[in-house]
């Protein structure tokens, strides 16, 4: 086992929400009748906690984005660690194949800071922000076949004695490979402790104060019971994520079940029997990446448009000041007097992932977001654009495309 501070990353679950309820989720999306949202003042607790630690925070969820503060919550990470208006300058240009661009672009291995998205409509919401802040981001939008191991097969169920127990606990891949985490309860030696805390109401982790993450290995005492529950280190079931059942002992089924769990109701789940149940067919993961790996490494495809343009209006220049009083206008808009010239570009951009932070100059046109954080006043307050709107945005964000 490792402790917190010998990690590459800690995590901060702000939320469980999330639109997927993926099989053997490690946050047991899908279960919680009610998704819990961490308070402000929890999460500045949580990163000022985590002032000296020199490695990675992460945001998690659950589907972070999905937060009814994210920004808030993401502008004061990235100024905590990084430094007051410090930005990374990611997504200037237009992607064309995002799957690439993960693998060249966001696997910043010493980044301070870290995102875990499914790519959702909330990715695209705070596209802006995300790209500022975040030089490394885990992206899966589970529309693959990554296997999730099952989590809630406890092993005195099935059966496992002490020694072989403690030999598998104590060798653990989540533990040993991933995370520690925040929760809203506290602090975890282990991001799926903090989880099955959160599932099943226990008694919280440990108080989020400086140094909590320093704990040594012996200190783990009050927490190892959640071990008892979680089967991450044992040969259990796989099974690809949108399968969306969860894998489970019969006594974890009833107890799911007495709890009104909604993913129970629906019939999302799978119980072995212990006295039937053969270990010999099934190997536990022992890597950080070997759920991916199974998929390929296959974290997105053309089919998940929710990180695309959702839409174009063209407005001649003689009309675009006036644009922010058009409460129709949602997302991109061309700025050129050539009908023909607005459909090129938009042949060519409506298959792009661009970020709407940026100003895209081409010939005869520009091309912005109204969401875009450089005309927010003007958009906020529906006033007109200054006649030089574009000189509202930093140069990095500025960028000539040839269409």
């Amino acid at each position: 086992m490792r402790s917190p501070k010998d990690m590459g990353i800690i995590q901060i679950d702000i939320t469980n929400a999330c639109p997927h309820t993926c099989s053997n989720c490690t946050r047991f999306c899908g279960h919680h009748r009610k998704p819990f949202f961490m308070d402000f003042n929890t999460f500045k607790q949580a990163v000022d906690s985590l002032q000296d630690f020199p490695n990675m925070v992460g945001i998690i969820g659950g589907e972070p984005t999905l937060h009814p503060e994210f920004e808030k919550f993401v502008n004061y990470l990235r100024d905590s660690r990084i430094g007051a208006n410090k930005r990374y300058k990611i997504f200037r240009e237009p992607v064309k194949d995002m799957l690439k661009y993960i693998f060249t672009c966001l696997q910043c291995s010493n980044g301070k800071l870290g995102l875990w998205s499914s790519l959702n409509e909330g990715y695209y919401k705070h596209f802006e922000v995300i790209n500022d802040s975040f030089p490394t981001q885990f992206l899966n939008d589970h529309d693959n076949t990554c296997l999730h191991q099952a989590l809630l097969m406890p092993r005195k169920e099935l059966g496992i004695p002490d020694d072989e127990w403690i030999k598998k606990r104590d060798a653990c891949w989540v533990q040993n490979t991933w995370s520690a985490t925040i929760t809203p309860k506290g602090a975890f030696f282990c991001e799926v402790a903090g989880a099955l805390d959160m599932l099943f109401d226990g008694p919280g982790g440990w108080k989020i104060e400086p140094n909590w993450w320093k704990r040594d290995v012996k200190d783990f005492w009050d927490q190892l019971p959640w071990c008892e529950l979680c089967s991450g280190c044992l040969d259990v079931p796989q099974r690809i994520s949108n399968d969306e059942r969860d894998d489970m002992t019969p006594e974890i089924f009833e107890t799911l079940k007495r709890m009104g769990s909604p993913k129970i109701k629906r019939g999302k789940y799978v119980v072995h029997d212990p006295k039937t149940f053969d270990k010999s067919r099934y190997h536990t993961f022992t890597g950080n990446n070997d759920y991916m790996a199974a998929a390929g490494n296959i974290r997105t495809s053309q089919r998940n448009r929710n990180y695309y343009p959702k839409d174009f209006v063209q407005a001649p220049f003689a009309v675009v000041r006036s644009i922010p009083k058009d409460k129709s206008v949602k997302d991109w808009v061309i700025v050129t007097d050539d009908n023909a010239r607005a459909q090129e570009i938009y042949s060519v951009l409506k298959d792009m992932i661009i970020n709407p932070g940026c100003l895209f100059v081409t010939e005869g046109a520009l091309v912005f977001n109204v969401r875009a954080h450089s005309l927010r006043e003007f958009f906020d307050a529906a006033k007109e654009l200054p006649e030089d709107f574009w000189n509202c945005y930093p140069s990095d964000k500025i960028t000539e495309i040839n269409i």
